[in-house]
């Protein structure tokens, strides 16, 4: 492919908000390059097709990105969009995230019927949430919630809550803000009360190896600070050797190159948790990321 010559061809997911996010991505990359023509291709992935299963249950990492790794790998499309939680913390050989674009939001969104405080809510009260990460550590926080397991689309979820099936639920604010509902989140949560899944609010673009022009036509969108941040994280993850459904967490922030990286790990059922903070130059984000997990996997030991 030569850089505008031919249109280019971009794969993601059908959910509402893979398209809004694919949306977003086509429109920062037709700014930096108006020449640009784009085809975007809809990708049904595992998850799409296996949404009667709780996510813990499906039992393949990957479940959201294997099909678009596929097409990248055949040569149906040049980039994949993906939400980098969804990602592994190891990539099919040939392929590479090229491109990491400016993060949003990584924390959890707590959302209550009438905006209740997440401090207020009453003892009892039916919290849902998809996620084993964190229905393990509010679990702990809030032992006096009932946390259950919530499914369906962001529009099937919110409307759980909207008719009284929960009293609360958590959602990433990401998505929420992604798609217009920023106004719905009651709060974002304390990352030291829920330490967000890593690469949580980021994007990850990815390509071919050997595609060496369409990585460099989509640097004009990666944003370094978010590249580091997330560099650490996956590290974290890569070290326990988990993908997204992993009881763990990390969360990295920068305070102009010198980086925080807390982390939470979970065993026997969320029976056992412990939480750890590491601190570095931005440099050693890998390397932060892999000590990280290797003094919570010895606080099991």
């Amino acid at each position: 492919m030569t850089a505008f010559s031919t249109p280019l061809r971009i794969g993601t997911r059908g959910s509402q908000l893979a398209r809004a996010q694919t949306q977003w991505v086509v429109a920062q990359l037709q700014t930096a390059h108006p020449e640009l023509r784009v085809e975007i291709q809809i990708i049904q992935t595992t998850g799409d097709l296996r949404r009667d299963i709780p996510f813990n249950q499906v039992g393949t990492k990957g479940m959201f990105v294997k099909e678009i790794e596929q097409a990248l790998l055949d040569n149906e499309i040049d980039v994949g969009v993906h939400s980098l939680k969804d990602m592994p913390s190891e990539l099919p050989q040939g392929l590479t995230l090229s491109c990491f674009p400016v993060r949003e939001d990584p924390r959890d969104a707590f959302i209550s019927r009438e905006n209740v405080p997440l401090e207020n809510l009453p003892d009892g009260s039916i919290v849902g949430t998809s996620s084993t990460r964190r229905h393990t550590q509010l679990g702990v926080a809030r032992p006096e919630w009932v946390i259950t397991e919530l499914r369906g689309n962001l529009d099937t979820r919110l409307r759980k809550l909207d008719t009284g099936e929960y009293d609360a639920i958590i959602l990433a604010c990401a998505g929420l803000n992604r798609l217009g509902l920023s106004h719905r989140i009651t709060a974002p949560i304390d990352p030291v009360m829920c330490v967000p899944a890593a690469g949580q609010g980021a994007l990850a673009l990815e390509t071919r190896k050997n595609d060496s022009e369409i990585a460099a036509l989509l640097s004009a969108l990666n944003h370094l600070d978010t590249q580091d941040c997330v560099a650490a994280e996956r590290a974290f993850l890569r070290e326990l050797g988990g993908g997204c459904s992993v009881p763990a967490g990390a969360y990295a922030k920068l305070d102009g190159d010198s980086m925080t990286l807390m982390g939470v790990l979970a065993t026997d059922g969320g029976i056992n948790l412990h939480r750890h903070i590491v601190y570095g130059h931005r440099s050693l984000a890998e390397y932060l990321g892999a000590e990280l997990a290797k003094t919570l996997q010895g606080k099991f030991s």
